[in-house]
């Protein structure tokens, strides 16, 4: 028996003092971007992100698989369209 629930993934744009990541944020099926953060900073302290870019203030790139953003730094987030 598996248990997964359906999710939509949207790319992100996340800004923290010292650089900024870029991935996918999987939320919930047509949810907002501020719905999802509003209900997962009730329940965890992180924000995970996959397949991402840590974009350094130096313009160094280091792409990693996974990672998990602690709310409180976060300074802004968009959707990267």
């Amino acid at each position: 028996m598996q248990l997964k629930v359906e999710k939509d993934k949207i790319k992100v744009l996340v800004y923290l003092k010292d650089y900024k990541i870029r991935g996918t944020l999987h939320i919930i099926p047509n949810s907002r971007l501020s719905d999802n953060l509003s209900f997962t900073s009730k329940k965890t302290d992180f924000l995970p992100l996959t397949d991402c870019e840590i974009i350094f203030n130096d313009g160094e790139i280091k792409k990693v698989d996974f990672v998990l953003i602690q709310i409180s730094s976060i300074i802004m987030i968009h959707e990267d369209k």
